[in-house]
């Protein structure tokens, strides 16, 4: 179908395989032939693929490794904390909940431009309210592993901004679970800002949470995930007998030294 449109161009193979000197060899018989028939007609040039600078992989680290440390908050100056520099990250959230699909889109953004795009689709039902807040956490979840330090978050949901913001109270007792998570998260970021904007200044999250791939709006990769379970539901823990057993001998060894009871001894 391109044919036409490779042969009037030439073509630059990186490789770091000896294709020139299979294809220039005097020998070659049987479907190799066909094959250098084939490319012939086109005119190929082969350029050996040299390594990668050493620069380029460690810039390439620095950028895609998240820290699975949790990063300690940090006390900022009160007058710095009311006014949001002008280098700081933005993340954009939204939450959607139908009867045919619910998920969430978040969009954070680096003052230097770089861009991570996710959407989260639910295992569960969600309402409109509690999918604005998982939405949220997932946000603050992703910029406390980058460890942001100044972020500016906008949400188009105004009950998660009053109530973040500590204008509404939380009736809901759902909601109020999830708010107490975001509180939990919320100092890990010294210096943030939650704010309401209008739904057409949040298109690209409401595209995000509505889980439509391929489209024209999106200008990098997205990140698709799956949630099982609601960020409020804690894992399951298992309770452990305290009482003795057979493994209390080797425990007390192990920890303070104490040799277990001759049995034999009258």
């Amino acid at each position: 179908m391109l044919r036409h449109y490779f042969q009037g161009r030439e073509i630059r193979v990186d490789t770091n395989q000896p294709l020139r000197k299979i294809i220039h060899k005097p020998d070659i018989s049987g479907r190799l032939v066909n094959w250098v028939v084939e490319l012939s007609q086109f005119n190929l040039s082969f350029i050996p693929r040299t390594a990668i600078k050493a620069q380029a992989l460690a810039d390439l680290i620095i950028e895609c490794n998240f820290p699975e440390e949790e990063p300690e908050p940090i006390n900022m100056d009160p007058e710095i904390e009311q006014n949001a520099c002008p280098g700081a990250w933005t993340l954009k959230v939204d939450g959607s909940s139908t009867s045919k699909r619910s998920g969430v889109g978040l969009i954070l953004k680096s003052p230097e431009g770089f861009t991570i795009q996710t959407a989260i689709s639910f295992g569960f039902p969600v309402t409109n309210n509690q999918a604005e807040y998982e939405a949220l956490i997932a946000g603050l979840k992703l910029s406390r592993t980058l460890r942001v330090q100044d972020l500016k978050i906008y949400s188009d949901s105004q009950i998660v901004v009053k109530q973040t913001n500590g204008e509404y109270m939380e009736k809901d007792p759902i909601l109020a679970k999830y708010q107490a998570l975001v509180q939990s998260y919320l100092p890990s970021i010294p210096n943030h800002q939650v704010l309401q904007i209008c739904r057409e200044e949040n298109e690209e999250g409401d595209i995000l949470s509505k889980l439509v791939r391929n489209s024209s709006d999106l200008d990098c990769s997205v990140y698709f995930e799956e949630l099982h379970k609601p960020s409020i539901e804690s894992g399951e823990v298992l309770e452990i007998e305290s009482n003795q057993n057979w493994m209390t001998p080797f425990i007390n060894y192990l920890e303070k030294g104490e040799l277990p009871e001759d049995k034999g001894k009258a």
